[in-house]
């Protein structure tokens, strides 16, 4: 009998996840309730993945051979979990079987001594105290339960009590529990952690980036470069940021899962917590913490909901980088011919998967809201050696691709 995986979610940036699947031998069940998702697998459900009774439901009518479910989605993981418990897969602890808050996360973390900042959610402080905080420290306010960089505010220091009540009620409306967290912004390098455990309390980090933040966003962190294997820093500070992402991990008590973890590193060396997802992304788990890593994400994490163990530790500082890289067209520009950045780049370094449809001729650019926008601009998933695939190289790249796609040569 031929075997199924289910994807929840059918976004482009799933393809790579959808491959991989296909490449290990499945068949692909897409869950999506669009009626045209950016691809559909060898079966389609529309149905909202949230919906876990009707996603199971029409599981068992199809009266196919599930092997497993994965995710890329927060809101998603629930229904990813019950699915695997349908399929007789190993699944994470039962308080992952619904979206852990970024307040539950805080509450972890302070627990185990890891979270070293002012954060409080909008039921503990007054606007009036809120205010008195920003004369002090410049904010970051934030969706409890979002995703895409949705309702996010940063704001400087002493900003009038109006401007705070806007970015506070922005933030609960953009939340699926309709609070908010009130923090302090810290000026720092940021990192992601991806990383997978398995049910016998294994932590393995398989890749750590670098993100690289728009200047071109409204107020907002959105992330345009994620360079993992990145030659920036020394393997000690790699040794430390694994150490460090994999204490976070097993704070939160998660086992049987892939964890994305954004962390930030101060001038002085100190790591903090920001927030982390049962779960990888798109392009991530499918290819680039794979290339990076030398060992398979996706595959590892199949292994693992069969009752596998992996290894303990951390697989960073290979010989291949891999980035995930957006598009990020500075704000108030034109656009005057079809240009992408694969002409500029070394020939050593290749472009894996990519997506160019905002590119067109003659386009005007706005500043960024959110993730949604950057993924409309497109984006390039590239891999190469890593003395090769620098910051540098691909900066250098994106200027000369910006210069020629907006004309700014002639």
């Amino acid at each position: 009998m031929e075997k199924y995986f289910v994807i929840l979610g059918g976004n482009m940036l799933l393809q790579g996840v959808h491959d991989k699947l296909k490449e290990f031998g499945y068949k692909v069940i897409v869950v999506d309730w669009n009626d045209n998702p950016g691809f559909k697998g060898d079966l389609h459900l529309q149905i909202d993945v949230k919906d876990s009774d009707h996603v199971i439901e029409a599981l068992q009518k199809t009266n196919h051979k599930i092997d497993g479910c994965v995710t890329c989605i927060d809101i998603a993981v629930p229904t990813q979990n019950r699915v695997n418990k349908w399929c007789g897969n190993r699944v994470m602890p039962e308080k992952f079987l619904k979206v852990l808050t970024k307040e539950e996360m805080r509450n972890c973390w302070e627990k185990a001594g890891l979270f070293n900042r002012i954060s409080k959610t909008d039921n503990q402080m007054s606007i009036e105290e809120i205010h008195e905080v920003s004369k002090k420290y410049k904010l970051v306010i934030k969706p409890n339960i979002a995703a895409s960089s949705r309702g996010i505010t940063i704001l400087e220091k002493g900003q009038d009590v109006d401007t705070l009540l806007k970015a506070v009620q922005l933030a609960k409306d953009c939340s699926f529990d309709k609070h908010c967290l009130i923090e302090e912004f810290i000026e720092a390098e940021e990192f992601t952690v991806d990383m997978l455990g398995d049910a016998y309390g294994n932590v393995c980090v398989y890749g750590s980036s670098i993100a690289y933040q728009s200047p071109n966003a409204k107020n907002n962190h959105i992330g345009t470069k994620y360079h993992y294997n990145s030659t920036k820093y020394s393997k000690e500070v790699w040794d430390k940021i694994a150490e460090f992402g994999i204490a976070c991990y097993k704070a939160t008590g998660l086992n049987t899962s892939f964890g994305h973890l954004e962390i930030f590193m101060k001038k002085d060396g100190t790591l903090m917590p920001v927030e982390m997802g049962a779960r990888s992304s798109g392009f991530i788990c499918s290819h680039l913490v794979s290339a990076a890593s030398g060992h398979d994400f996706l595959h590892d994490f199949i292994r693992v909901l069969h009752g596998e163990k992996i290894q303990s530790g951390h697989y960073l500082c290979g010989n291949t980088s891999s980035m995930w890289f957006g598009y990020d067209i500075p704000a108030n520009t034109c656009s005057v011919k079809d240009s992408n950045l694969g002409f500029f780049l070394d020939p050593r370094i290749k472009i894996i998967y990519s997506k160019r449809t905002g590119l067109v001729a003659n386009k005007h650019f706005d500043l960024m809201i959110n993730d949604n926008d950057r993924d409309n601009l497109g984006y390039e998933m590239l891999v190469g050696p890593r003395d090769v695939l620098t910051i540098e190289n691909v900066e250098k790249a994106e200027r000369e691709f910006l210069n020629d796609y907006l004309g700014l040569n002639n």
